[in-house]
């Protein structure tokens, strides 16, 4: 009679969770159940999975960027990814004994349209946005490099065209303003027409209206 009492005030039991649903909870989840062995042992081969998987795709994004580490470390940078110098407070840092960051920009530049994983190339393009937001960072590095390095001026016409890019592309008109290669004026001209752009393209075109007189 007492086995019937106890077993009428036990908890009913739950069904045991599957490894999908292991796999979808969150820690938080976690802390608050009472799994069972089985299912502690099941989770416990999800995450080393998971680990496993983790590292099989970092070490095919270091394989990945070596051309570019190799290119960075050459010209003196000591680091072992692009992500590194997007995460240094302060890249430019003397202590550090590392070569003025903007060095490091026309490396990035020249290998941001490589066809690298997707992890590799949102690493090269933060470290070219230290400081702001990707692509608004990205554009004004284009823009101050294309300055100085007419030769890229075709990729900043280029990248200005490009309609994906949205309202970031205005920071790269000052570089169109500044050269004086009849590509870039004719770019303003096609510009001239793009609703995004039409705005600055006319402000610049009266900026050099008056530097004119």
């Amino acid at each position: 009679m007492n086995m019937e009492i106890n077993k009428k005030l036990l908890p009913p039991q739950r069904p045991s969770y599957t490894d999908e649903e292991l796999e979808r909870f969150s820690v938080n989840d976690l802390y608050r159940m009472k799994l069972t062995a089985d299912e502690t042992a099941r989770l416990r081969a999800i995450n080393e999975k998971r680990s496993q998987e983790r590292e099989r795709k970092a070490a095919e994004w270091r394989k990945a960027e070596q051309p570019l580490v190799d290119e960075l470390r050459a010209a003196g940078f000591d680091v072992e990814s692009a992500w590194e110098l997007f995460n240094r407070k302060e890249p430019w840092n003397k202590k550090e004994r590392v070569k003025p960051y903007p060095e490091a920009l026309l490396i990035l530049l020249n290998h941001l349209e490589r066809p690298y994983p997707d992890r590799v190339r949102e690493g090269i393009a933060r470290a070219l946005a230290v400081g702001r937001g990707t692509k608004d960072g990205l554009a004004v590095a284009i823009s101050l490099i294309a300055q100085e390095n007419d030769e890229l001026l075709e990729e900043v016409i280029a990248l200005a065209k490009d309609r994906l890019h949205g309202e970031s592309r205005v920071l790269l008109l000052g570089a169109l303003e500044r050269s004086s290669d009849p590509r870039a004026k004719a770019a303003l001209m096609e510009l001239g027409t793009d609703p995004e752009l039409k705005l600055e393209v006319q402000a610049i075109y009266r900026r050099l209206e008056r530097r004119k007189r």
